[in-house]
């Protein structure tokens, strides 16, 4: 898209009819799950070819609400993310998405697991972990007990509607699987994460395997609250009209 160009030109000269049809499902995919996962599916495929293509257009129709869409090429990931124009007042900003304590955990855990196995070079296109993989995960955090069959299948429900994970079977079948997908490594700040996860162990060892020593570092506020801040989590975005809170 020219620079030069403007929206309704583009718009009208360089989109098809079903051109403009698949932007508006793009788009509104984008406000919904966040994430567009190439390897997901066919359907995804498309959106996130058709999102590379146009990703000017895109950046350019979304920046009127604050936001950019950003494409991870080599991750097969397309992104909505809040627009970094100082010029977009923070009040604006009200997407991001506030995780309860365990539901925090269990996303800190995900993205432990697919570091680690692209870190031991995994060139597998889709990642998938056992429920056993994410309990000794947790365990390692002494937080196991505050998760049972039904609280980690509300908990991975709600990251499949991000289209951070897939699921096949459901929890407690023998042969349930978690599929990782790569938007789970946009989902937190690398740098900021690796901070906290030295701080929490020290912490842990501090205190004998104390489970609340986890939920309650100063940095994520009290143990009932566990929600990432701007510059611990680099919180994906979700519905540009709700601001999300703990229930």
């Amino acid at each position: 898209m020219a620079s030069n160009e403007s929206i309704d030109e583009y718009w009208s000269t360089e989109f098809t009819s079903s051109d403009r049809q698949f932007f508006r499902k793009c788009a509104r995919m984008l406000l919904k799950r966040t994430f567009i996962v190439r390897d997901k599916d066919e359907e995804n495929r498309k959106m996130f070819y058709f999102a590379s293509r146009n990703s000017d257009f895109f950046s350019r129709y979304f920046s009127f609400i604050g936001f950019d869409v950003l494409i991870q090429k080599d991750a097969g990931v397309a992104m909505l993310s809040s627009n970094a124009n100082e010029n977009v007042s923070a009040s604006i900003v009200v997407n991001r998405l506030g995780f309860r304590k365990d539901e925090s955990i269990v996303l800190c855990c995900l993205w432990v697991l697919l570091s680690d196995r692209l870190q031991r070079g995994s060139l597998d296109k889709v990642i998938k972990i056992t429920l056993s993989d994410l309990n000794m995960e947790i365990e390692k955090y002494g937080s196991r007990k505050l998760f049972d069959k039904g609280s980690l299948r509300n908990i991975l429900r709600l990251l499949c509607e991000f289209n951070l994970i897939g699921k096949s079977g459901e929890v407690g079948d023998e042969d349930f699987t978690i599929i990782l997908y790569p938007s789970l490594r946009f989902a937190l700040n690398e740098i900021e994460f690796v901070s906290f996860v030295k701080d929490a162990e020290k912490r842990m060892k501090g205190n004998e395997g104390d489970v609340t020593a986890f939920g309650d570092m100063a940095a994520f506020g009290d143990s009932d609250d566990f929600d990432f801040t701007d510059s611990e989590m680099n919180s994906f975005d979700t519905k540009t009209d709700t601001e999300y809170e703990d229930q």
